[in-house]
């Protein structure tokens, strides 16, 4: 049974769109430009990089990870880390792609990653790992959803269930909220028994600033999520917002001393995940 925890083991899985230059140029976003139009990244890319590396997440999942600025994320990521870039094609999306990166202390061996070419105008991003800490088999899959768009969601979700893990994860900025607030639920957009957490009361709400959810009031108020399923009857996972993810969403949902802005026009998801295995009926008989 999915439930919700505080204690290790565990392991902790980020989701943040970091705002890549060129679409914040684009779209002027207030977020990704100077007070003169230019781009600010080289200002906000240290902060968001200081958010991370301070919450010491074991899986980190970017979308808009402009390709001219992978280098530069994978070195401050650290070598304590394992990433992977997954470019979108050319014709969808020429400027970004996706990014995955791995804690090694976190894995048994080394990941393999795999990725899911949607209708030649986005990539979807995964990697399969075994935990150090049980055993478990882990699928992470990460991407950037069109919203409203549910062919894509189920593209989504096939590529999610490929292989044989025992627990998987889709994270992704949906472009679309699934809570239905007046009945205190999130409305899961996947078949199968996929789970989240809704953010507590002290967390913020919202997935993006006061000015971005104005321009944007139909797609709602909470965008980026992350969904877990249990797999197999081998292990339970367990969600909750451990120190770490916590302290991941409130400094990336506040404006920051380098812009005066938050530093993208998202803020960071994040949650723990902790993997229990499950004992057999004759092991509490005995």
């Amino acid at each position: 049974m999915l439930g919700m925890v505080k204690t290790a083991p565990s392991f902790t899985v980020g989701s943040y769109n970091v705002l890549c230059t060129t679409y914040a140029l684009k779209w002027k976003e207030l977020q990704g430009m100077d007070a003169n139009g230019n781009s600010n990244w080289s200002l906000r890319w240290p902060v968001m990089r200081d958010i991370l590396r301070r919450a010491q997440l074991d899986v980190i999942c970017l979308q808009e990870v402009e390709k001219t600025d992978v280098e530069r994320i994978v070195a401050d990521l650290g070598p304590e880390y394992t990433s992977h870039y997954f470019k979108h094609p050319e014709e969808g999306r020429p400027p970004d792609g996706l990014l995955i990166a791995v804690k090694t202390s976190c894995t048994c061996a080394s990941p393999s990653w795999s990725q899911c070419d949607f209708k030649g105008k986005v990539i979807f991003g995964g990697v399969n790992f075994q935990l150090a800490k049980s055993g478990a088999r882990v699928r992470v899959v990460n991407g950037h959803m069109r919203g409203g768009n549910q062919k894509q969601l189920d593209a989504f979700a096939a590529f999610g269930a490929e292989g044989d893990a025992q627990i998987e994860v889709i994270t992704a900025d949906f472009n679309e909220d699934f809570e239905e607030r007046s009945e205190g639920a999130v409305f899961c957009p996947f078949k199968g028994q996929y789970v989240t957490l809704r953010r507590s009361p002290d967390l913020p709400q919202v997935s993006r600033p006061g000015n971005k959810q104005a321009q944007t009031p139909g797609q709602g108020l909470k965008i980026d999520y992350i969904w877990v399923r249990e797999r197999s009857q081998d292990y339970e996972a367990q969600l909750s917002f451990d120190d770490a993810s916590r302290r991941a969403i409130l400094e990336s949902h506040k404006n920051c001393e380098a812009t005066g802005q938050w530093p993208s026009d998202h803020g960071c998801e994040a949650l723990n995940i902790r993997v229990l295995p499950r004992r057999s009926w004759w092991q509490f008989w005995k």
